[in-house]
């Protein structure tokens, strides 16, 4: 898991509910509600730890369109083995838990709002996207955007 913290809260123990996502999930038809919140300027601080958080050999930063913010970090084998063969996957490409900020203008300010899921790449065929929605999850988030001078909606 990532070391690095953002806005003084360890990454790791932001996204690590995420990990419990691997016991039993199953990939969703429906989204789980995002955790998401209002800022009145642009949100700079937020996403610049978020970036500088996104660091080491495992986690691979991007930012895939405008206004989406993303971190990729591949698992530890043992999930990963369990990932590859519950959904098919290929030890070709990897799964990864993909953690993804996104930011828009929206009267008045600015609305970010966050998505935790596993990508686990297939044989054949598009990747699938396995999500669960996590309480614990969603009020530590909440509290990060708390943190970076965001309103929680």
């Amino acid at each position: 898991m990532m070391k690095y913290q953002v806005l003084g809260m360890p990454l790791g123990s932001v996204f690590a509910a995420g990990m419990l996502m691997l016991g039993a999930c199953a990939p969703q038809d429906l989204e789980p509600p995002h955790t998401k919140a209002r800022f009145s300027s642009y949100p700079r601080d937020l996403l610049g730890a978020f970036e500088s958080a996104c660091t080491g050999p495992a986690n691979l930063y991007s930012e895939p369109a405008d206004g989406v913010a993303e971190c990729r970090e591949y698992l530890p084998p043992d999930p990963t083995a369990a990932l590859i063969l519950q959904y098919d996957g290929t030890p070709e490409d990897l799964p990864q838990m993909v953690i993804q900020l996104r930011t828009r203008a929206d009267t008045p300010g600015f609305l970010v709002e966050h998505d935790v899921y596993l990508n686990v790449p297939q044989k054949t065929g598009a990747d699938i996207q396995i999500r669960e929605y996590d309480t614990e999850l969603h009020r530590t988030l909440e509290q990060v955007f708390i943190r970076a001078g965001g309103v929680p909606e």
